[in-house]
């Protein structure tokens, strides 16, 4: 009886439905039932490759092509979101690097963002307040939360980027070589967005290429003298925190042939041309 009792329950044992065993098996998704969308906010792109699909599309030698993106500004816009995007707590865990290159992209892409709003125009100096009596570089149009420098809830204006951030913050002259105001005597958008990695090289490329160009600085041996651009008049500051003086840093990244002359010549100042750097129509 006892054998017959232990067979039968065996049989019902192995009888019994699969689910009782443990299961490795994925259970399958009911018919018509969606994700979960993921809470976490994307990741930054560290590589900033939309603002450089930008930049490439427009940037022509030292002009932008302003009416090509007013045209189709859409990619601007995901890039300018995506940098609204970024908390403070997000970005003080960044490296000095990533940091650095996030403004110098933030003051570029919101300049174009501020010049295309407008356009035509002929230069970005048309935006200034009535009278002049507020520049556009202090207009607080930049909606990027939680990032004032003085810790207001407010939006923030180029200047607040450019003085308020780049240069007290990250203390390299050669930022002046990188920003573009929009403006012809400004130092050419380079045609690629800043990044980490290539931070330091860029920088220097940037100062020694406004350096070289002869529409934004002269080098006249026969007559003992350099014309440089207002930039070093302006910022004269931080030229000399960084080497000493407008003469060493000049020197520093001049052209080879014009480290000599740039030695003892008489310095002086170009006349800044604010005309916008759009690309030469017919």
């Amino acid at each position: 009886m006892t054998c017959m009792l232990s067979l039968t329950l065996a049989a019902a044992l192995a009888a019994s439905p699969a689910c009782a065993q443990p299961s490795n098996q994925a259970v399958p998704a009911r018919a018509g039932a969606q994700a979960s969308p993921d809470p976490r906010p994307a990741e930054f792109d560290q590589t900033h490759a939309a603002w450089t699909e930008v930049l490439r599309a427009c940037v022509k030698d030292d002009r932008f092509d302003y009416a090509k993106l007013k045209q189709d500004p859409a990619k601007l816009d995901a890039y300018l979101a995506a940098l609204a995007r970024v908390t403070p707590q997000e970005l003080g865990a960044w490296s000095r690097e990533q940091r650095f290159a996030f403004w110098i992209n933030a003051y570029n892409a919101f300049t174009i963002k501020k010049v295309v709003a407008h356009y035509p125009l002929k230069s970005i100096k048309d935006l200034d307040g009535a009278l002049g009596l507020k520049s556009v570089f202090d207009d607080e149009f930049i909606a990027l939360p939680g990032h004032h420098p003085e810790g207001k809830d407010e939006r923030l204006s180029l200047n607040d980027i450019e003085n308020g951030i780049l240069r007290p913050t990250f203390k390299d002259a050669r930022v002046h070589a990188a920003i573009n105001c929009a403006s012809m005597s400004c130092p050419p958008l380079l045609n690629e967005a800043f990044t980490a990695p290539k931070l330091d090289q860029q920088l220097t490329a940037q100062m020694r290429a406004f350096l070289a160009d002869a529409r934004r600085n002269r080098y006249a041996p026969e007559q003992g003298k350099v014309e440089l651009s207002k930039v070093f008049e302006w910022f004269e500051d931080d030229f000399k925190r960084d080497a000493g003086g407008v003469r060493e840093y000049v020197q520093k990244y001049a052209p080879e042939e014009r480290k000599e002359l740039v030695k003892t010549a008489k310095l002086e100042h170009l006349d800044y041309d604010w005309a916008l750097n759009d690309v030469e129509r017919d």
